[in-house]
């Protein structure tokens, strides 16, 4: 068992039976995302064992790396105080927004970037390479991960023309992410665009969306952010407003970043 703090369970259904159980009967570990609001939505935060789609507008990759940096308090302050693995295809990645979480939540920004390990992906071919090929092999390397962020997923497929391959190659790393995600029992967030001909449905082909069970779709108003729970397996399409926060204060000299 994964030692996890504040672990929310969902409430038990009259039991069955005792030779059956239904899958809603079964008790589902999470972890806060460190963002109020999207803890609201999921009913308490990030469920092991689960798939996420975050896609539309792109301030999701900042809560995205907020959960990255969050996922690193302790277990009595509300983490896992286990590593993240990102695998970067959008270049969402600051340095800079990363320490600034880090101090927000009061650890030190050099402590956390060590236990955030960044992998880049350039073309679609290397995307590919790096869930189809490597992924077992990052595992091993760092085997403590409980997190697995694949941020813009098709983005490079996109950049690059879709055609007949690239929306077979996508659905194919869509069906890996899923079954590494159960097999490992860890969190899996998956990043993509809205599509184009449809803002309220993600890029990438119909593969990616029906591989992760929990969408969540963002948008910016003027002021706020606004997510809906767009798929859950046992919870209704719903709706949360954040607003926009105004910067923070904190800054880091140059320095510390050259060091």
């Amino acid at each position: 068992m994964m030692d996890v703090s504040r672990i929310t369970r969902r409430p038990t259904p009259a039991a069955a039976p005792p030779e059956f159980r239904t899958a809603d009967e079964l008790l589902h570990e999470s972890v806060s995302t460190g963002v109020r609001e999207i803890d609201d939505l999921l009913g308490g935060g990030l469920e092991f064992g689960q798939m996420y789609l975050f896609y539309g507008h792109r301030s999701m990759h900042d809560d995205v790396q907020r959960m990255a940096v969050h996922m690193q308090l302790a277990p009595k302050r509300g983490g896992c105080g286990r590593p993240t693995i990102i695998i970067d295809s959008a270049n969402i990645i600051s340095t800079e927004h990363i320490a600034d979480c880090a101090l927000q939540l009061g650890l030190e920004p050099e402590s956390v970037m060590e236990r955030i390990y960044i992998t880049r992906a350039f073309n679609s071919s290397q995307t590919y390479e790096l869930v189809m090929g490597q992924l077992k092999e990052i595992f091993q390397s760092v085997p403590d991960t409980v997190l697995l962020i694949v941020a813009g997923l098709p983005d490079l497929f996109i950049t690059e023309g879709m055609t007949t391959d690239a929306t077979r190659d996508i659905a194919r790393m869509a069906a890996r992410l899923k079954t590494f995600t159960l097999a490992m029992g860890i969190i899996t967030i998956v990043s993509a665009p809205s599509s184009q001909r449809n803002p309220r449905y993600p890029a990438g082909g119909r593969a990616l969306a029906s591989s992760a069970q929990i969408h969540i779709y963002v948008r910016a108003g003027r002021g706020h952010l606004r997510y809906t729970l767009a798929k859950h397996p046992s919870r209704p399409v719903r709706e949360v407003v954040r607003p926009i926060e105004a910067p923070r204060s904190n800054t880091l000299p140059l320095s510390y970043f050259l060091r």
